[in-house]
């Protein structure tokens, strides 16, 4: 009887107006509520977050001022290494030490055509000196003859004056003829021409003795240049030996392979060693392939994660790009900078790439000492020589710039 009464009230009175629809529950409205958050969380990061497009490259870190090789100035063989790997050397100190076979053979040469020179030399003074004093003797001898000859020549010529102021009397008295007056004249001039060039010639002995002996002091000074000129020559070579004979370090660091053993036979330019500068700061140095390497430039961030830790678990180091090439790197220069063939090779692999340099942040607070992307990093040790990846972000864009277009492909605007 309750339900009939309850029916029929409803059937009296059917629209209830006065009363309340309920549509849903709190707990759809909760829902709701969550669905238009995400929804405008989603569509303020499409319009105001960011996507980074990212240019990937191998490498290495390396201490800054990264590796160079010493290399042989001369050809020889190696006599002996003076350093081990791992050795910290010095500037200017010899780390090797090449015997120089033509250098020796040359330095033996001169010291040979010196050694005949001396002896020359030697030779060329004493025949000087005997040559001198024979010189002397002889001048002396010339002298004294030259002497003897003009006092004979004075007494003729004043003998013949008085002759001829005789006959030109008797000739007055008829006594002679003209003839013998003549023959007398002519007998007087010649014997003053006589005396005139042994005169002259006396005179000339003091020169004569200064010309020979000008001559024999040219000849002392010309093997003495020689002499001078071989010494220097000697000189020169023998200090060229000790500087081609020791490979020394033009600058500090740290030995990371020996690339030549005791024996070896090397040319001018072989390498001896590869040498790590040493720096405590690390940077790495990226290979990016050339595609995306002539977008990376300087300031980029870049996220490097060494070979030895895990970057799921630790992040990446942080870095910047503070030099990116303009042009590929060669094979050579890779190798130059490395140091290792087999390193080069690898990173060649998809041909030449851009050599990028990063310097990496530091952070004291973390065990490594770098700034990590996600965590103060691993406790290890970050070295030397550690294989490393790099992303560069070369460009930041919000993601619906990059679902418009994809929009427009899809409805063929």
């Amino acid at each position: 009887m309750i339900f009939r009464k309850v029916a029929l009230e409803r059937l009296s009175s059917p629209e209830q107006l006065d009363q309340l629809l309920q549509v849903t529950d709190p707990k759809g409205w909760l829902a709701l509520g969550a669905l238009g958050l995400l929804l405008l969380t989603s569509v303020g990061w499409g319009v105001f977050g960011s996507i980074p497009t990212e240019a990937r490259g191998e490498g290495i870190l390396l201490r800054q001022g990264g590796v160079s090789s010493l290399v042989a100035a001369e050809n020889g063989q190696v006599e002996e290494i003076l350093v081990a790997v791992g050795d910290v050397i010095q500037k200017g100190q010899a780390v090797a030490r090449i015997r120089q076979e033509e250098l020796l053979r040359q330095i033996q040469d001169t010291r040979d055509k010196l050694a005949g020179a001396r002896s020359e030399y030697q030779d060329l003074v004493r025949y000087a000196g005997q040559q001198r004093r024979l010189r002397v003797r002889d001048l002396a001898q010339e002298r004294a003859n030259l002497e003897q000859t003009i006092r004979t020549l004075e007494r003729q010529v004043e003998l013949t004056r008085e002759r001829m102021v005789s006959e030109r009397d008797l000739l007055k008295d008829g006594l002679i003829t003209k003839q013998t007056v003549l023959a007398s004249e002519q007998s007087l001039n010649t014997a003053q021409d006589q005396l005139a060039g042994a005169r002259l010639s006396l005179n000339g002995l003091e020169l004569k003795q200064v010309e020979a002996e000008q001559q024999v002091d040219q000849q002392i000074e010309t093997r003495e240049s020689q002499i001078r000129d071989l010494e220097i020559e000697l000189r020169e070579r023998q200090a060229r030996l000790g500087e081609a004979a020791r490979v020394v370090a033009n600058r500090a660091g740290r030995v990371l392979e020996l690339l030549v053993d005791r024996g070896d036979v090397v040319n001018p330019g072989t390498a001896i060693l590869n040498l790590e500068v040493i720096s405590e700061d690390l940077m790495a140095v990226l290979f990016v392939p050339a595609t995306a390497g002539k977008r990376v430039e300087r300031g980029m961030v870049v996220r490097v994660s060494p070979s030895t830790v895990k970057r799921e678990e630790f992040g990446a180091i942080l870095g910047r790009v503070v030099w990116a090439a303009e042009y590929p790197s060669t094979s050579r220069g890779m190798v130059r900078l490395l140091g290792n063939d087999e390193l080069v090779q690898k990173l060649m692999t998809e041909g030449p790439p851009i050599q990028v340099n990063v310097t990496l942040e530091r952070n004291p607070a973390t065990p490594s000492g770098f700034r990590w992307s996600s965590s103060t990093g691993p406790s290890v040790k970050i070295s030397s020589g550690t294989l490393a990846t790099g992303d560069v972000v070369v460009r930041q864009e919000a993601p619906i710039n990059l679902l418009i277009p994809k929009v427009r492909e899809k409805l063929g605007f």
